[in-house]
């Protein structure tokens, strides 16, 4: 261990991402290879500020941290394997089995309008209105306000509340979870694609740092999933930014076959058996996942692809392409036709409202629907 240089990473106090523990436990299970220490500060900015200092090797932050503070001198160097992104609902029942206008706090629009998919009749409400119906003065961060959320449904002033697994986690309270998945097993019950990048641990480090010493940190896995949710992300009208659930995932054929089949998907099986009925290329694949809702969750356009790795980019490009032709085509009015047709009803030669409403009429900073 004294051979071995020593590296240091710089944490901040956790702030109910995930990032603190997670990275707490690396050093721990690296500690027989590495010489590492681990160093917090008070918050990302001044981590950031040391390490450009030349004070540490490395900073671990949150996906959603390096999105605000992306700079051309610091580079990611590892990615650790990812947590799993999907929220979860913290209540007695599991939401198909609340009662009707059963009071929910939300606070995240996509999952708001999920929830509104699986379930009209709930009251899905901010954590703000809720402060305001309760007259509550006092200021508190995201994990004084979980806390107090949770105080909120045992005095059964809330049914539930919709959090990250994270903030779940430093709850004092052994509080009842549902998580709002993917439903790849039961594939006919309502699915949550996640808000983007949630789950990532990042090691950034200055550009020049010799990111092979710590190889065996980085999750292949992790970082090529990183790398493509960023870009989908980032590729999106900005308007809708928050109300895209965009999942990347990689995966083996066995798994995604044995799915495909389950839900009769046969447009999936094609895409990964050759025509001698062998997979094609490797066993491993990509799974690409994007949705946006209606603001009354009736509505939702969502686009998959299953691609091998050495065709990634060029997945998500035409994924990409086909999300928002497929958004521009649903917000589309469509007019009277001037043709008559035999056989067609009268209903058919009404014009139609766009089918895809985006805008949340409750909200005074909606969405233009031009």
């Amino acid at each position: 261990m004294s051979d071995m240089e020593r590296l240091t990473i710089l944490t901040t106090p956790s702030n109910g991402d995930g990032v603190r523990i997670h990275v707490e436990k690396m050093v721990e299970q690296k500690s027989k290879e590495f010489n590492l220490l681990l160093k917090q500060l008070p918050h990302i900015e001044s981590a950031i500020s040391q390490l450009k200092s030349g004070n540490a090797d490395l900073v671990a932050m949150s996906a959603i941290d390096w999105k605000e503070i992306v700079q051309d001198d610091l580079v990611i160097s590892a990615i650790l394997p990812r947590r799993e992104p999907t929220w979860v609902l913290v209540c007695d029942d599991k939401p198909e089995y609340l009662f009707s206008n059963a009071k929910i706090i939300c606070d995240n629009q996509l999952i708001k309008r999920q929830l509104s998919r699986l379930r009209s009749d709930l009251n899905v409400i901010s954590s703000n209105e809720l402060i305001n119906i309760l007259e509550i003065t006092e200021d508190m961060d995201k994990m004084e306000l979980n806390s107090w959320l949770e105080e909120c449904r045992q005095n059964q002033l809330i049914d539930g509340f919709v959090t990250t697994r994270s903030l779940h986690s430093s709850l004092k309270f052994k509080s009842r979870r549902h998580t709002l998945g993917l439903q790849r097993e039961n594939p006919e019950r309502t699915h949550f694609i996640p808000p983007p990048l949630h789950g990532f641990t990042l090691l950034v480090s200055r550009k020049g740092f010799p990111s092979s010493t710590i190889e065996s940190m980085n999750d292949d896995a992790a970082f090529i999933c990183h790398k493509i949710e960023s870009n989908l992300l980032d590729s999106l009208d900005q308007r809708i930014n928050n109300i895209t659930g965009i999942h990347v995932e990689q995966r083996k054929i066995g798994t995604i076959l044995k799915e495909a089949k389950r839900s009769n998907d046969d447009s999936t099986i094609e895409s990964v058996i050759g025509k001698d009925g062998k997979p094609t290329n490797s066993n491993i694949r990509l799974q690409l996942i994007i949705e946006t809702l209606s603001f009354d969750g009736k509505v939702t356009a969502i686009c998959e692809r299953i691609i091998s790795l050495e065709k990634s980019h060029m997945g998500m490009v035409n994924l990409l392409k086909d999300f928002n032709t497929l958004i521009s085509l649903m917000q589309e009015e469509r007019p009277e036709p001037t043709r008559r047709i035999h056989g067609m009803p009268e209903n058919y030669y009404e014009s139609k409202e766009p089918l895809l409403d985006l805008n949340d009429y409750s909200d005074s900073t909606s969405l233009d629907k031009s």
